[in-house]
């Protein structure tokens, strides 16, 4: 029977904080976003440790390649838009907490069917 190892069955939990970090610098975010051009985008990032990353403003064409830099292995990240307001970060933030409860819900069904099966 297959099972999710503990990292995986933490790592909800774990996106649920750091959408709460990065919710906690929503002005920071927006200020980055006000000072932004048409053509940047904006990455705000927490890592793996969920420490706070930072945040850079990047012409779109450099997305690919910041992303994974930036983002280091196991962290996470939101990308922004010129212009975006404190209150749009903060609502981007709760759904990316929302969609990290639902996996969360999803592992958890699936793992008590599997436990009810054996």
């Amino acid at each position: 029977m297959h099972t999710f190892s503990n990292e995986a069955m933490d790592r909800p939990h774990r996106a649920i904080k750091a959408a709460g970090i990065l919710r906690e610098r929503a002005w920071a975010i927006e200020g980055a976003a006000a000072d932004a051009g048409a053509d940047e985008i904006i990455v705000a990032v927490v890592g793996k440790d969920l420490t706070f990353g930072g945040i850079w403003t990047a012409v779109r064409e450099d997305l690919m390649w910041l992303v994974p830099r930036v983002e280091g292995q196991g962290g996470w990240s939101l990308i922004f838009s010129p212009k975006t307001s404190s209150a749009q970060v903060e609502e981007r933030c709760m759904q990316f907490a929302r969609i990290a409860f639902k996996r969360w819900e999803a592992m958890q069904r699936w793992a008590g069917r599997q436990a009810r099966k054996n």
